[in-house]
């Protein structure tokens, strides 16, 4: 979805930085908006704007990467709308299917999205006066939930793709997973603590007849952290799942609050496993995270104000930009903008830069190799196309016959540009 998404944009408002960008702020805004009305529903106008105002701190900043454009940002919308449409009708049967459908969209971002739907889910059982209304309300929230699936699976069968696209979508991760770090089975468990903590806590109030939205909230919370940790890597981005609820908890405290021993088991079982891990696993980047921020505007001030120059701005962010420019450069001196081009290696910001078309479907080296006939796939590709030129990068991964046998029977050095080995067709 994600990829459908940058095409999308690119298509209507040109490729460009600015563009994607543009289209981010406004998916940022209206999540604001989206946050703000549901604190103001449960907490009052004041709290709301607190609310928005955490949201759009964390959200605007990269503490922790919130100012990316990546697949979290994009799935935050649809999820918020979703609580939002089922607070707001008081859990009706339309905005149950349309909450679904949300979900579904949310997790076509990124599968975690899925998470948050099994929250509203067992929040429904927590309120349903009995069995039968849960059974009806949480069927049309599945049925809303199936049918974007629906579309999307026929879609894919219709050109013969439903194959690649199960493997692409889910079964690709399980290699993902499997080369993401190991933890202790003490960690792992800890990752469910709070959902099952909050769960039993829930089974309580429900004898006690006390259940009310706020529960949601946490449930909300349990689950958007545990998409955070599901895949044990420690990007900060993946964090962002876990803003909108966290957003909401945060505005939500009072010092008029009193807990009674219930409440005390609660709070320690859920809050304590979730800023445990969440130290745990991102350490390295929260803690250089404020850091990195003063360094980023103080970059921006150094460029600005004539301190720096533009090489050294780009480097601050990543060194490969410069490398990327270069290589853009040396193909437009070459008029080989709009032509065939391929990148072994992991600049897949040059195609869309160069307007290059790739001969193959992979935009990475990574990928080929993830992929079990990748690299058959891509030595097929290129020999039925020749591209004009083949560019190495020097951190491109993996190697293999097929493809050398090709560079070398069809290709030959021009030189290095930015490091990086350019060849170009016989």
């Amino acid at each position: 979805m994600i990829y459908l998404t940058y095409a999308a944009i690119f298509k209507t408002l040109g490729t460009s930085m600015f563009s994607l960008r543009l289209v981010t702020l406004a998916v940022v805004l209206t999540t604001a908006v989206v946050i703000y009305e549901i604190a103001k529903k449960l907490l009052g106008e004041n709290r709301a704007l607190f609310a928005t105002l955490i949201f759009g701190f964390l959200t605007s900043l990269r503490i922790v990467e919130g100012n990316l454009a990546l697949t979290e940002i994009f799935m935050i919308l649809p999820v918020s709308l979703a609580m939002m449409m089922a607070i707001f009708r008081k859990f009706d049967t339309l905005s149950l299917f349309v909450a679904g459908i949300l979900f579904a969209i949310a997790s076509l971002y990124k599968q975690v999205g899925a998470f948050e739907a099994v929250a509203l889910g067992i929040f429904l059982f927590l309120m349903s006066k009995n069995l039968s209304e849960f059974i009806k309300k949480g069927l049309v929230l599945s049925l809303g939930f199936v049918l974007p699936y629906a579309l999307t699976v026929g879609y894919f069968a219709s050109k013969n793709l439903l194959a690649d696209y199960i493997f692409a979508a889910y079964t690709y991760y399980r290699i993902y997973l499997g080369e993401s770090p190991k933890y202790a089975l003490l960690i792992n468990l800890l990752k469910f603590l709070p959902i099952i903590s909050v769960i039993i806590y829930g089974f309580y109030k429900k004898r006690q007849n006390t259940v009310d939205i706020s529960h949601l909230i946490l449930l909300w919370i349990a689950f958007s952290f545990l998409g955070s940790y599901f895949s044990g890597r420690t990007y900060g981005h993946y964090l962002v799942q876990a803003i909108p609820p966290l957003s909401l908890l945060l505005a939500s405290v009072s010092s008029k609050i009193k807990f009674a021993k219930a409440q005390i088991i609660f709070a320690s079982l859920f809050f304590i496993p979730l800023i445990f891990l969440t130290k745990l696993l991102f350490t390295d980047f929260l803690s250089g995270g404020p850091i990195n921020q003063v360094k980023y505007w103080q970059n921006f001030y150094e460029f600005s104000s004539g301190k720096k120059s533009i090489n050294s701005y780009n480097d601050f962010f990543d060194t490969n930009v410069n490398s990327i420019m270069g290589l853009a450069d040396f193909l437009r001196s070459k008029e080989a903008f709009d032509k065939n081009v391929y990148i072994w290696g992991d600049y897949p910001w040059l195609y869309a830069i160069a307007h290059l078309q790739n001969p193959t479907r992979y935009v990475t080296s990574f990928h080929v190799f993830g992929v079990p006939t990748g690299r058959e796939e891509v030595a097929s590709a290129l020999e039925h196309n020749l591209p004009v030129y083949i560019i190495k990068p020097p951190q491109s991964i993996g190697y293999f016959a097929q493809f050398e046998k090709l560079l070398s029977e069809n290709y030959h050095l021009v030189g290095k540009i930015e490091n990086s080995d350019v060849f170009e067709k016989r």
